[in-house]
């Protein structure tokens, strides 16, 4: 009797770890707070051109020709990025993708980014599906009349607010992917909230920022603490 209670208790005690392993392993596959991408280019050399190496190293996988990319000491506090058109007539970007090449179909996903346009002129922060650029889920246009536009697939939202230059603006975009919705603040303020983006059968992989077709060569727009997690996350705004 006393044998088959010592057998029965075995089984029991391994059925619950079993059990809580099964758990654990289903919480670090979804892990709601889980960074994709997370720099604030403060490791990089001062007045050298990124490079382009990846998500890993917190840097851009792809930097688009004739757009300079070079991490500055000023005019901001703490280095940051400094984007500017070098040949103007076309839209140019930079591009990030999250870590181990991840497309995030369900779920929350929250994109935090600081942009310091030195001027008002036009600047564009895109996110789209990973590898392409085919799926809108948010273009947003920082206008040189200082207004913020935005639209995705489903056509534009029109202006949802305006910006100053000179100065840090902080973006939260955070994309409900379950219910193919999405809210944009700044400066904890809502500029968009419960936004239907249009796309299906695409997750979201990639972040591009930069400069539009008719930006001015002389125009300096600066980016900093780029935060992408699934879910809430944690806004870790110890950066300086």
């Amino acid at each position: 009797m006393n044998k088959t209670r010592v057998m029965n208790a075995i089984v029991h005690a391994c059925a619950i770890v079993l059990l809580l392993g099964t758990a654990v392993s289903t919480s670090a596959a979804t892990n709601p707070g889980r960074s994709l991408f997370d720099d604030n280019f403060n490791n990089e050399p001062l007045d050298q051109p990124i490079a382009a190496g990846g998500p890993d190293l917190g840097e851009p996988v792809e930097i688009d020709t004739s757009l300079s990319a070079i991490i500055r000491g000023v005019p901001r506090p703490t280095p940051s990025l400094e984007l500017a058109q070098t040949l103007p007539g076309q839209a140019r970007t930079l591009r990030f993708e999250f870590l181990n090449n991840e497309e995030v179909t369900h779920g929350d996903l929250v994109i935090r980014l600081t942009l310091y346009p030195e001027q008002l002129d036009r600047c564009v922060v895109y996110v789209r599906e990973p590898v392409s650029s085919a799926q809108s889920f948010t273009s947003i246009t920082l206008e040189d009349s200082g207004d913020i536009e935005i639209h995705d697939k489903s056509g534009s939202a029109g202006i949802v607010g305006t910006y100053t230059s000179a100065a840090d603006h902080q973006f939260v975009l955070r994309f409900h992917m379950d219910l193919g919705t999405y809210d944009v603040d700044m400066d904890s303020v809502p500029l968009l909230t419960g936004r239907s983006h249009g796309v299906t059968g695409h997750g979201i992989g990639a972040l591009m920022v930069g400069v539009d077709n008719t930006t001015l060569v002389t125009s300096r727009l600066y980016l900093d603490r780029i935060h992408v997690t699934r879910g809430d996350g944690i806004f870790r705004n110890g950066f300086e």
